[in-house]
């Protein structure tokens, strides 16, 4: 019985071939008739819009591009501007550097100045003072 049932399944009969045959006939037909517009029509939306987005990002790339090379040249006008300073301020260190040595040298000098003036003037009163315990030692010795 399952046999047959399969035979009769795979078996081809001409009248049943024929009438699928006219049967995918009739159907592409009504398809073409009534459909294969649209459907071309929403292919051509489709492909309207798929042409769109490439344009736009083709345009969009173009312009990141512009953007990318504005960057990069504002960058290495900044690289440079920085380079500049850069010098500048080592320039104006080192002449701030010799500045500050040359007054600690002047400063130097001067307080060396005033310690040999302090210590001569110490010296006089020294001897000053020296010159007048003598004297009254003298007149001690005298007095006596």
């Amino acid at each position: 019985m399952l046999d047959s049932l399969y035979q009769s399944l795979v078996a081809v009969e001409p009248v049943t071939l024929i009438a699928q045959i006219c049967n995918l006939f009739i159907t592409l037909f009504v398809f073409k008739k009534f459909f294969w517009s649209k459907v071309l029509d929403i292919l051509d939306q489709r492909r309207a819009a798929a042409d769109k987005e490439i344009t736009d990002a083709q345009s969009a790339k173009a312009e990141a591009m512009t953007i990318k090379a504005t960057y990069e040249e504002n960058m290495r006008q900044s690289k440079a501007k920085a380079d500049a300073l850069l010098v500048s301020a080592q320039q104006t260190a080192a002449l701030r550097g010799e500045e500050i040595i040359q007054e600690a040298q002047r400063t130097a000098v001067q307080i060396k100045q005033k310690a040999e003036a302090d210590i001569a003037q110490e010296k006089k009163k020294a001897i000053n003072d020296a010159k007048n315990e003598i004297s009254e030692m003298a007149l001690a010795i005298a007095g006596k």
